[in-house]
């Protein structure tokens, strides 16, 4: 079998529009505390990458910045700096997921990663699929698990979703600056200037204001024997035209 990057992220979403997570000291403080190496490594172990940013590695055209590492002594103070030292007064809150053993897995995991380095207490809650959509689209949650694969390969895939009327914000947030990036990114035709702008959007989303907490890359995989068949190249489309692939003629004696 054959690994490669996939074009998706797995990652937690924040309802802005509710207390304590209006805060975004708060948010930071919970998405630095998130093991993203404990998780791919004990529970999806499928070669999945730990990841600090939104948007995944690979494409030509844009490079992500550096996100979210993990800095459990940060999260402390940031928490302390938001009213709730060493968790004091901050209220249990949930956790949307849908059902699954897996989600359920990341989601225990999760609750261990918040109590054990800030004393914050998570519950779980899991709903079948179209309920779980609903509830995260009338922003009925505190967290929530989400992910997006990207339909194509753009930035803007990943990062126009998070801008302020887009049905899938799904977190409340608004951001005239984020608008602003975006709008004036795409309206460049020269790369660099481009890459510039949505880094800026990007580092605002994750970094700054910290409305999502990314986790993790999907990996795909194929299965082929390369001794036998050639014209299969990994990319994060998983796109592999017909006419390339073609099967290795033996010499015959």
């Amino acid at each position: 079998c054959h690994r490669f990057d996939y074009l998706g992220t797995f990652f937690m979403r924040f309802n802005t529009t509710r207390k304590p997570f209006d805060d975004p000291r708060v948010r930071k403080a919970l998405a630095l505390v998130i093991d993203k190496k404990r998780i791919v490594e004990r529970i999806t172990r499928g070669g999945e990458r730990p990841a600090d940013h939104f948007v995944p590695k690979g494409m030509v055209i844009y490079d992500p910045p550096p996100g979210i590492g993990y800095d459990p002594d940060l999260a402390r103070k940031l928490l302390a700096e938001a009213g709730f030292p060493n968790g004091a007064g901050f209220p249990t809150f949930q956790y949307l997921s849908r059902t699954g053993k897996q989600d359920e897995q990341i989601a225990v995991e999760l609750q261990a990663m918040f109590k054990e380095q800030l004393g914050i207490n998570m519950e779980l809650n899991q709903k079948e699929w179209k309920v779980y959509l609903t509830a995260q689209g009338n922003l009925d949650f505190d967290v929530s698990r989400s992910s997006w694969v990207g339909d194509y390969n753009d930035p803007n895939t990943f990062l126009d979703m998070f801008m302020s009327n887009n049905g899938n914000n799904r977190t409340g947030w608004k951001s005239e600056r984020y608008d602003a990036l975006l709008r004036e990114g795409n309206s460049k035709t020269d790369p660099k200037e481009r890459e510039k702008l949505l880094q800026e959007a990007e580092i605002l989303l994750v970094r700054e204001d910290t409305v999502i907490a990314p986790i993790y890359f999907y990996a795909g995989i194929n299965f082929y024997r390369p001794d036998e068949i050639t014209g299969i190249y990994a990319n994060l489309l998983d796109e592999h035209p017909i006419w390339t692939i073609k099967r290795i003629k033996r010499e015959t004696k």
